[in-house]
């Protein structure tokens, strides 16, 4: 049973990982593209923030680059960290409806959540993260899980 949850788990992180990175690329093409980095920038020089441009191409970048690593699983806890606090950043300062349709800040949240949960969980092991990332115990052992359901033993004939 623990190893179809373990699978399941995977596969949900994988599927939300994906998603992300998809929805974030999609997110920082928008802003370069459709919207214009002029027009980004002035809606956080009315917020108020100071350095709105450069502030706008790193905004731009993190959503590009970060989009790609997520779809491979690469830095995810970096990227899930960096969604929260993108997230928490516009709800704080952009967001006074609840409502998405109201320019509210429902849908941040949300993106928010997802990276908490990315930051907390990484990629699984569908990730490229897993090639690199290995858990170790409080003595710096790297931590070997082993279930007698998963052995591999030789068959007798």
């Amino acid at each position: 049973m623990k190893s179809f949850l373990r699978v399941v788990r995977d596969i949900a992180l994988l599927l939300a990982r994906v998603m992300m990175g998809v929805v974030l690329m999609a997110h920082g093409w928008y802003r370069w593209q459709t919207v214009g980095v002029a027009d980004q920038a002035a809606v956080l020089e009315a917020a108020g923030v100071g350095g709105a441009t450069s502030l706008i191409w790193l905004v731009i970048a993190f959503e590009i680059v970060g989009g790609i690593l997520l779809i491979f699983g690469l830095a995810t806890p970096l990227v899930g960290l960096g969604i929260v606090l993108l997230n928490v950043a516009i709800i704080l300062l952009l967001k006074d409806e609840i409502y998405i349709d109201q320019q509210g800040w429902e849908y941040n949240a949300v993106q928010a959540v997802v990276g908490v949960l990315l930051l907390a969980h990484g990629s699984g092991r569908a990730g490229l993260d897993a090639l690199f990332l290995r858990p170790k115990d409080e003595n710096g052992e790297l931590i070997v899980e082993e279930h007698e359901e998963d052995r591999i033993t030789p068959q007798e004939f």
